[in-house]
């Protein structure tokens, strides 16, 4: 398949190892059976998951085994119908049709309004077994119907992917005490629009195990892989879910002196008795086991272990605030039209079509972000056709600024084609979301959304915060102090390490998402305390010094630390 029908279907074929490792899990899970056992893959692509499952099981297992296949691909599909013959199994049945459009299922979910299958395909009877690895396709992929679309049918929001439909169509093709085994992104396990998901899974089925292979590789695609093994089991009592994770290491020698060398990752990630920093090659990755803590739905899904709870419960005895209590965080500005309204050659321009420079506003962007303060020397600057009148936000009059209409109305074909922006009400040449114009001003504290490690940062000039980063501002009734002690938590390891207790949305290279949902969980200790109070008087030096020593920095960690009872060594 072509590499751009590739990405545009989401197709990313499961490599042999992952496709074992898949199998040896689902299979494990089976427990006896009587009679055929029917296993389905609703996207085979050239059928790795089908053939390892059927390697998986027994030998005299086999001759019961029905496997079917769904498959668009017509070349993928002769792949498998070759790779799966003379597998010794019972039937093989594959249909070179949409999994989604398949006709025989009712919508797990109570409220879908829409029928989810077309009449013009077959039955699909249910199964006994699911091994998947369906396709991941985002919505800005998908398109804006089609999201819709697949919003409705399954009762999904947000920012939705294809594999979130795949996954609630199964759930409804499954047999009581039926197996499944999915692999997918781990992105479900931690963001808003996996909410939907998390819930399904925790209502349908009785979830035995999460393997998540984090940042490990094993994929071409970008795209971090989890391993969910649950029954199709609703009134069973609740027993822990096993929860594993590996990612790669940003090892010390010490680490990899001690770490135990491994043929391959997924051996060692199968034995659970492998535990810790493990060496395949050159590399080093960490391995760590627990069991799954979901307090909520609504929440992310974490690996809890005795140690991880007890510190988070060392940390909660001396919280006073978390950062929601005492501050509004929010995205920056997103224009939909970069291009557009944000430049560094503004001066280039023919004078008679250039904006005002009332309506250029240097921009913060994560190039700028830093610990503590930042240079104040970004070049970027935004066209921002604001204003604050009356204490509410406004568009300015553009015929007011005729630089800037001349400017924008040479782009107003592109303006005024995001019809979200004319239908809701507002003027073309507006940017979707600008904020109020008067919290510019205030005080605030800016942070990347994607940082290998806390780059937060105190502003006072006034500058707009970009679409790529967040920010901060206190909320009526707190001192400023507040602000200041916010930003030595932000920036201290202590954060860092709560982070990967409570949350761990990592990325490649070790790269965390700072977004709202996860920083406004961030613990403050008491203000009013002697540490609390030495913490705030080191970081207004830090910040004003822009040649703070080190020392100061290493002292303000190590009392944050201790405000909250602890010292740096952190579970794990």
């Amino acid at each position: 398949m072509a590499a751009d029908l590739i990405k545009a279907n989401g197709v990313h074929y499961t490599p042999p190892a992952l496709a074992a490792f898949l199998a040896s899990l689902t299979v494990r899970s089976l427990g006896r059976r009587r009679g055929q056992i029917r296993v389905l893959d609703p996207a085979c692509g050239s059928g790795a998951l089908l053939c390892a499952f059927a390697q998986a099981v027994p030998q005299s297992l086999r001759p019961r085994l029905a496997l079917v296949g769904y498959e668009t691909d017509e070349w993928a599909l002769r792949a498998t119908q070759r790779l799966l013959a003379d597998r010794g199994v019972a039937s093989v049945t594959l249909k070179s049709k949409d999994f989604l459009a398949a006709q025989g299922l009712d919508p797990p979910l109570e409220d879908a309004q829409l029928p989810l299958f077309s009449t013009q395909c077959d039955n699909a009877a249910s199964v006994d077994v699911i091994i998947a690895n369906p396709p991941y396709v985002r919505t800005q992929v998908l398109g804006a119907q089609k999201s819709q679309e697949l919003s409705r049918r399954f009762g999904l929001s947000g920012r939705i992917d294809l594999y979130q439909a795949f996954t609630k169509a199964m759930a409804g093709l499954l047999r009581p005490g039926g197996t499944l085994g999915l692999l997918t992104s781990n992105r479900f396990l931690t963001i808003k629009s996996g909410v939907a998901l998390r819930r399904l899974l925790r209502k349908e089925f009785h979830l035995e195990a999460i393997y998540d292979l984090g940042d490990t590789k094993l994929f071409s695609a970008a795209v971090l892989p989890v391993v969910v093994v649950a029954k199709k089991c609703r009134n069973e009592a609740p027993t822990p879910t096993v929860y594993d994770r590996v990612y790669e290491a940003r090892a010390t020698e010490v680490d990899r002196q001690h770490a135990v060398p491994c043929t391959t990752l997924l051996e060692a990630f199968e034995n659970r008795s492998i535990e810790g920093h493990v060496a395949i090659g050159r590399e080093v990755f960490k391995i760590e086991r627990g069991v799954l803590s979901a307090s909520s739905d609504d929440e992310a899904w974490s690996l809890s272990t005795p140690e991880y709870t007890k510190w988070l419960e060392a940390v909660a005895a001396r919280q006073t605030h978390c950062f929601d209590d005492i501050g509004r965080i929010r995205v920056g500005i997103k224009t939909t039209a970069d291009e557009v309204f944000i430049r560094e050659d503004w001066e280039t321009l023919d004078a008679a079509s250039r904006p005002e420079p009332r309506l250029l506003r240097p921009l913060i962007t994560h190039h700028d972000a830093s610990r503590w303060r930042w240079s104040e020397s970004t070049k970027k600057r935004v066209l921002y056709p604001h204003e604050q009148v009356d204490g509410r936000r406004k568009a300015v009059v553009l015929e007011r600024f005729p630089g800037a209409l001349r400017y924008l109305g040479a782009h107003k074909r592109r303006l005024a084609g995001r019809k979200y922006v004319t239908e809701s009400g507002r003027a073309w040449y507006e940017i979707w979301v600008p904020h109020n114009p008067r919290d510019w001003a205030k005080p605030k504290v800016v942070f990347p959304d994607i940082a290998e490690q806390s780059r937060f940062f105190l502003d006072s000039t006034g500058a707009i915060v970009n679409g790529d980063c967040y920010w901060i501002t206190l909320r009526d009734g707190f001192a400023p102090d507040w602000l200041l002690l916010l930003l030595a938590v932000a920036n201290s390891s202590f954060a860092t390490r709560y982070y990967d207790v409570a949350f761990h949305n990592k990325l490649y290279a070790g790269r965390r998402r700072f977004t709202t949902q996860y920083v406004k969980k961030f613990p403050l200790p008491d203000l009013r305390s002697a540490t609390g109070r030495r913490i705030v008087h080191l970081v207004r030096q830090v910040v004003e010094n822009h040649r703070a020593p080190s020392e100061m920095e290493e002292e303000a960690n190590r009392l944050v630390w201790e405000s909250f009872g602890l010292i740096e060594r952190g579970p794990g």
